[in-house]
């Protein structure tokens, strides 16, 4: 069973939907420290998205879906905004968050947060798929 739910890119919409996606994962089974990972991965990515992706100022909605696979808790995040892949985007490496710029650093979180990361670009939309590993 998958749970979805849509969100108007505005800024305002993160702390809603970061607590759904947290209780939706909590009533998945996810351990308190996969819903911390989350919680993280989905306000990064995101405002990420609101604050970098459009560029129109118009409305827009985000889609995120969680559901569980075996021995994974997955969300994908869907949106209508400019292609980006994150995955292709330069992030340097720093050894510790402090060393890391103010831009980045969501990008950064994510790919050491969640066990995968993919990314497509499909019929004009953007699918981030992050993957969370559950303990047996």
């Amino acid at each position: 069973m998958s749970h979805a739910r849509r969100v108007a890119n505005r800024i305002s919409e993160l702390r809603p939907l970061s607590a759904w996606a947290v209780d939706v994962a909590r009533a998945l089974g996810c351990s308190d420290a996969a819903c911390a990972g989350v919680d993280l991965c989905v306000a990064e990515a995101v405002s990420n998205i609101i604050r970098h992706g459009y560029v129109d100022g118009a409305p827009h909605e985000i889609g995120v879906e969680i559901l569980r696979e075996p021995g994974a808790l997955v969300i994908r995040i869907e949106d209508d905004a400019r292609a980006f892949d994150p995955l292709r985007a330069p992030v340097p490496e720093p050894a510790s968050l402090d060393e890391a710029g103010r831009t980045g650093r969501g990008l950064l979180l994510i790919r050491r947060t969640a066990a995968t990361v993919s990314y497509e670009r499909r019929s004009g939309l953007n699918q981030l798929t992050l993957r969370f590993a559950l303990d047996a």
